[in-house]
């Protein structure tokens, strides 16, 4: 059944309620119960059953959708009982020395999300809490902490072959050679080629890096930063952070020390590329369930030896260290419900075809030199609209190749153009799973995470969008440069601009720095 403009009623539902309620839960709830009812032929008393039945439950039988709710409990114990330790405090106290100023915190930041860029669901868990106590000392607000977390998941996992998005960009890439006959270029080399074209990946990824290094915020953003700096408030007043601590579990009235953390993230990074490189990971594909298996299977190892390390030093008892994990695991329940929510709304979303109708009434814009804009706006708009980046270059992959092939369009930067458009809406999207799970990481609120993002987010989209007009016709990986620069000055005119509107709080003193 084609249900036309009623098939982009969810999102809209969703995206339009999680900005005036501010309630990430209830606005994903309505638009899960609006598209069932839909899809129920507007009866309600159906399409309430069908909620839990058809796609709440749809969304919990994917074995992968199992897998990343118990990665994300078994972290959010590990982490409880790495906090509560004492390690993570310790290690800011140190680290402070060093990094002594918000500027040097983001980019630690920053440079921590780039290491970790086997997984984009285990990015942020891993990171974020890493660098909690150090962000909320030198007074790095929530919405900016998320913000650099959420540019370090998927733009650098849509450039790594050979993990799940390299994997599944080339088979996408490869299917559609292989169905046109083309045999003297492989998918692998199409997907390489196309990474200097990949522009709202990089350009995410240098954002990210820029505003952290020179303080260039501007919007919302510098809003959020000026509060936090002025009050000491990193969370707005009535923010409800995605994460946050059991007041109720033991904390041990011993100093912690820096090895009580360092020891078993070393142990879990150890554990975790033991199990890669015994699948081979450097020369073949690692499949995304085994990928999730490494990293579960590493998590409860160094839990095994912070468990040991708190026994040693004395800081609980056995029973206090498995009521702290439990206590844990137990605080995950709230992301847990966030993710199988906006899974069934991309249930309800993909039944009702929202993907197909976008693209069909875009289809008639399409030419050879704005081939790749077109394909980079339809994914922009689909990702964004169902919460799933996977998803739209499923589905554009099969339909914009072939096009470029009859046109003899470059196919490196078409197939960057739809993996852009779909990294756009799995970077921003309130519904993306890796949206919410930076919230999650930075322990901020899930809308003013999605709010303040935004405009960085339309910057660099906008940005990307005039790239690919003009290397639909002058098709050279100069424009990359050319578009790093343009960014950082549109960056850098923005900030002056909002400083002038809104004013920056450098210090509670006025000083060009924090202290520590």
């Amino acid at each position: 059944m084609d249900y036309g403009i009623l098939s982009v009623i969810p999102a809209v539902l969703a995206i339009a309620l999680a900005i005036l309620t501010k309630n990430i839960v209830v606005s994903l709830v309505v638009a899960v119960f609006a598209g069932s009812t839909i899809l129920c032929g507007w009866n309600p008393i159906t399409g309430f059953l069908e909620v839990t039945h058809t796609h709440i439950f749809a969304a919990l039988s994917e074995p992968s959708n199992m897998q990343a709710l118990f990665m994300m409990t078994i972290i959010s114990g590990f982490i409880a009982l790495l906090t509560r330790s004492g390690g993570a405090g310790a290690f800011t106290s140190v680290v402070t020395k060093k990094v002594n100023s918000r500027a040097k915190c983001e980019t630690g930041i920053f440079l921590g999300g780039l290491f970790v860029w086997f997984t984009d669901t285990g990015n942020s868990l891993i990171v974020g809490p890493i660098f909690e106590s150090l962000a909320e000392k030198l007074r790095v607000s929530r919405e900016k902490f998320s913000y650099i977390l959420d540019c370090t998941t998927s733009p650098i996992c849509s450039m790594v072959p050979i993990i799940g998005w390299g994997v599944t960009t080339i088979s996408l890439i490869q299917a559609e050679l292989d169905a046109a006959s083309i045999t003297d270029v492989t998918g692998m080399d199409v997907f390489i080629q196309g990474i200097p074209f990949n522009f709202y990946a990089i350009l995410t990824l240098f954002m990210a890096g820029l505003v952290s290094v020179t303080q260039w915020d501007y919007g919302p953003m510098l809003k959020a930063q000026n509060r936090a700096m002025k009050t000491g408030q990193t969370l707005r007043e009535g923010g409800i952070p995605m994460r946050s601590e059991n007041d109720n579990a033991p904390q041990s009235d011993k100093e912690g020390k820096v090895s009580t953390m360092v020891i078993p993230l070393v142990c879990l990074l150890i554990a975790l590329f033991a199990y890669l490189f015994s699948k081979d990971f450097l020369h073949t594909q690692v499949p995304g369930s085994e990928l999730r298996t490494g990293i579960a299977s590493a998590f409860l190892f160094a839990t095994v030896v912070l468990i040991v390390l708190c026994l040693k030093e004395k800081l609980f008892t056995f029973e206090e260290c498995v009521s702290i994990y439990t206590k844990g695991c137990a605080n995950a329940m709230f992301m847990c419900v966030v993710l199988v929510l906006a899974w069934s709304l991309s249930s309800v979303t993909s039944t009702l075809d929202t993907a197909g109708y976008l693209i069909h009434i875009s289809s008639g814009f399409l030419a050879p030199g704005m081939l790749p804009l077109v394909m980079f706006l339809i994914g922009a708009v689909m990702s964004f609209a169902t919460g799933t980046s996977w998803g739209t270059m499923g589905v554009l992959m099969p339909l914009g190749l072939p096009v470029a092939i009859d046109m003899g369009a470059s196919l490196p930067l078409v197939s960057a153009a739809i993996v852009g458009g779909g990294l756009f809406g799995d970077h921003c999207s309130p519904i993306s799973d890796t949206t919410v799970l930076a919230s999650i990481g930075a322990s901020c609120d899930h809308v003013d995470h999605f709010e303040t993002q935004m405009p960085y987010a339309v910057t660099v989209a906008v940005i990307c969008g005039i790239m690919f007009l003009v290397a639909g016709w002058v098709n050279s990986p100069i424009m990359l440069a050319v578009a790093l620069v343009a960014l950082t000055v549109v960056v850098f005119i923005l900030h002056k601009l909002s400083v002038r509107r809104l004013g920056q709080v450098k210090t509670p003193g006025g000083q060009a720095q924090t202290k520590v």
